[in-house]
């Protein structure tokens, strides 16, 4: 019976990330955002559970990682917008990945990865917002 605990704990315990609740509603926000991951990217969803493990909030102007943690800025939240906010976390895993796998890229050229990465993200949601793809190309051509 230990042994089944153990077992089933492990696999509900795997891959889970931690969302901070500060109220207003932003952890449901980002929750919608890591189900739309789920739904429309399952490989990208995939990495992202496996190297991050929360998701938090800074004052900030835009989102960043420190560590194994997505910090999204309070104008990504606040812009309710879900594909925003999971493109920014889908965007901040990229350079958790990077950083955890030592890879040594100037900043331009992990940022430039981390908005191509993104811009793929963004072309698996329907409907998308035509904003978002534009500021990933507009990034990526800035780089």
């Amino acid at each position: 019976m230990k042994w089944l605990i153990l077992i089933l704990y492990a696999q509900f315990s795997f891959g889970q990330i931690k969302i901070d609740d500060v109220g207003d509603g932003w952890k449901g926000k980002v929750q919608q955002a890591l189900d739309t991951i789920k739904k429309y990217d399952h490989p990208k969803y995939n990495l992202l559970i496996q190297h991050c493990k929360g998701v938090g909030y800074w004052l900030g102007n835009f989102s960043t990682s420190e560590g194994d943690k997505i910090l999204l800025s309070i104008p990504d939240v606040k812009s309710s917008c879900i594909n925003n906010i999971a493109s920014a976390i889908i965007h901040e895993s990229m350079h958790i990945y990077m950083k955890q796998q030592a890879f040594n890229l100037i900043e331009s050229q992990e940022e430039k990865l981390c908005y191509l990465y993104e811009l793929n993200f963004l072309f698996h949601i329907p409907n998308v917002e035509p904003w978002l793809t534009q500021n990933a190309k507009n990034k990526i051509k800035q780089l």
